[in-house]
């Protein structure tokens, strides 16, 4: 059989296989080349970011599978600078549309989305991260995030109960110890619990809080599934702390 015939069926089953063998095929052909290429890219995008922005970033929120409605978003970044503090003639403040990331779809846009959310993060160049469903719960139970009890008050922890977002610190241990008796460099999938009843969990770290009552973040962005939560999440390097936590007072507050 030609060369090229056994190609084309190899490429059929797999079409028709399971997303465990897509994704195996897909580390096998496509995810070496793809790693260069994204580190590449990566590296020219900081020298890019670093050379191009001649004002200190304040702020930069990572705005996960999200779309700005026209002509409303300058008055929010306007709004929220004057909420912070943030003096706009000095300094920048950037929300991230252009980061699309699916589960359950192994694809370039998924794969360079999370090379970049890592490129950033790693950099210390990302605030927070705003998204929803299982994606927002994907990266909320890799620790990518502050445990909120080690940077809000007593009295704001309080306030907020209600809109905390809760993952379960033993199944995420348990997950660790999984990979690491494996020796594998693949995180154990996590099934996490329901975000909003810690009650149901052995060990709830509250590492997110929910957004979507802000009338004014809903009127200048579109997120998929907002009526079933919008979660905020602080990074764990983030360089401006009271900044972050400025902006869950404004988007609470309107």
């Amino acid at each position: 059989m030609p060369v090229m015939d056994e190609f084309r069926e190899e490429r059929e089953s797999i079409k028709q296989g399971t997303f465990k063998q897509k994704y195996q095929y897909f580390k096998d052909y496509y995810r070496t080349p793809l790693i260069i290429t994204v580190l590449a890219a990566s590296f020219i995008l900081l020298l890019l970011f670093k050379f191009f922005t001649n004002k200190e970033t304040a702020f930069y929120a990572a705005m996960l599978n999200c779309s700005p409605y026209d002509n409303t978003e300058q008055a929010f970044i306007q709004e929220y600078a004057d909420a912070a503090g943030i003096d706009l003639a000095k300094s920048k403040i950037t929300f991230d549309t252009v980061m699309y990331y699916k589960l359950d779809q192994v694809d370039e846009t998924s794969y360079l989305t999370s090379q970049k959310l890592e490129t950033f993060a790693g950099a210390g160049l990302l605030n927070v991260m705003l998204g929803t469903g299982e994606e927002f719960a994907h990266f909320a139970n890799g620790i990518f995030f502050k445990d909120l009890r080690e940077v809000l008050t007593t009295a704001q922890l309080e306030a907020y109960a209600p809109y905390l977002y809760y993952v379960d610190g033993a199944l995420i241990q348990e997950a660790i110890d999984a990979q690491s008796a494996a020796g594998t460099g693949e995180p154990e999938p996590i099934v996490p619990l329901d975000p909003r009843h810690p009650e149901d969990m052995r060990d709830p770290i509250p590492i997110a809080i929910y957004v979507e009552s802000s009338e004014t973040l809903q009127s200048t962005y579109y997120f998929k599934d907002a009526d079933k939560g919008i979660a905020l999440g602080i990074y764990i390097n983030s360089p401006h702390i009271d900044y972050d936590i400025a902006f869950i007072e404004y988007l609470l507050q309107h």
